[in-house]
C-alpha cells in the first residue's frame, strides 16, 4: 500500500481550503484566497508564509527567483493556487518545477475558478529521480535558413526546457538560454533596447530583450499563455531593424516547448 505524505497535514489544509471557498466563493483574485488561507493557516497554529523566495539556479547560476505561493510547515507543503475552471497539465507541471526548486516534500495546486473546489496533490518524486536529457534533431521548415546553427539552437532551447520546466518569468528562461549558449559555445550578443526612427527621425529606444545568436538568428525567449500573430510581426520588425532574417520565438510556458520561426 503507497504512504499518503503529509496525510493528516493534509486533512487539515483541504479543511482550510473548503472554509475559504465555501465563505468567498470562486472567481475572485487570487491574492484574496491567499490571505483568507494564510488567516485560517494561523488560526490553526499550522506554520505558513506567504511568497516566500527561492532562488533558481541553471548550471550553478542563478537565474531568478521563485515566490511560493504559501510555504507551509518548513516545506512538508507548498499551496499553488489558481483561478481556473480545471487544473490542467500545464498547472501539474509548473508545480513539479516549484518542488524542483524548493525541494519541497509535497504540492497541492488548489483552483478556485470552478462551480466547487479542485485540488490535486504532487508528490517530489524528483529528489529520487534522475532525469537525461537526450536529443533527437527535430524536422526544419522547407528551405531552413542556417540548419546546422537552427539545431544547435533548438537542443539549447530545448535543454533549458528540459532543466527549468514551465512555470517562471521571460527573464529566468533568458538568463539560462545564454548561460547554455556559452557553455555550448556559441556566440551571442543580448540586445536590451534598440532605436526608433521613422522617416530618418529618431523616436527614441524601445526595450526588446533579444538573443543574436552568431549573427545570424534572432531569439526572443517568452513564456505566455499562447503564441499570436502581433509576437510573430513584433519580431519581423526586429529583423528588419537589425538586417537579419530569421527569427526564433521560443515559448517556455507549456508543458512542451512551442517554438514559431519567423522569416522574412
Amino acid at each position: 500500500m503507497t504512504k499518503i505524505i503529509h496525510k493528516e497535514l493534509s486533512y487539515n489544509i483541504r479543511g482550510v481550503l473548503f472554509s475559504v471557498y465555501n465563505k468567498l466563493g470562486p472567481m475572485l483574485p487570487e491574492h484574496f484566497y491567499q490571505e483568507a488561507i494564510a488567516i485560517s493557516l494561523e488560526a490553526k497554529k499550522i506554520s505558513s508564509r506567504t511568497e516566500k523566495p527561492f532562488e533558481i539556479y541553471y548550471r550553478n547560476n542563478q537565474v531568478g527567483l521563485y515566490y511560493v505561493d504559501i510555504w507551509i510547515e518548513e516545506g512538508q507543503m507548498i499551496l499553488e493556487l489558481k483561478v481556473a475552471p480545471e487544473i490542467t497539465p500545464l498547472h501539474r507541471a509548473q508545480a513539479l518545477s516549484y518542488l524542483k526548486v524548493t525541494n519541497a516534500d509535497l504540492a497541492m495546486v488548489i483552483s478556485f475558478g470552478a462551480k466547487s473546489l479542485l485540488d490535486e496533490r504532487l508528490p517530489n518524486f524528483l529528489r529520487d529521480k534522475v532525469a537525461t536529457f537526450a536529443w533527437q534533431k527535430h524536422a526544419l521548415p522547407e528551405n531552413a535558413l542556417y540548419p546546422e546553427l537552427t539545431h544547435h539552437l533548438l537542443e539549447v532551447l530545448h535543454h533549458v526546457h528540459f532543466e527549468l520546466g514551465p512555470g517562471f518569468l521571460h527573464q529566468v528562461y533568458r538568463r539560462a538560454t545564454m548561460i547554455e549558449l556559452q557553455h555550448r559555445g556559441l556566440k551571442y550578443q543580448y540586445i536590451k533596447q534598440m532605436p526608433v526612427h521613422y522617416e530618418g527621425h529618431y523616436l527614441g529606444s524601445q526595450e526588446v530583450r533579444l538573443i543574436q545568436v552568431e549573427d545570424k538568428i534572432l531569439l526572443a525567449t517568452i513564456a505566455v499563455k499562447q503564441l499570436d500573430e502581433a509576437m510573430q510581426a513584433e519580431l519581423k520588425a526586429r529583423l528588419r531593424h537589425l538586417g537579419l532574417s530569421l527569427g526564433l520565438l521560443a515559448n517556455f510556458n507549456s508543458t512542451t516547448l512551442q517554438i514559431k520561426f519567423v522569416r522574412l
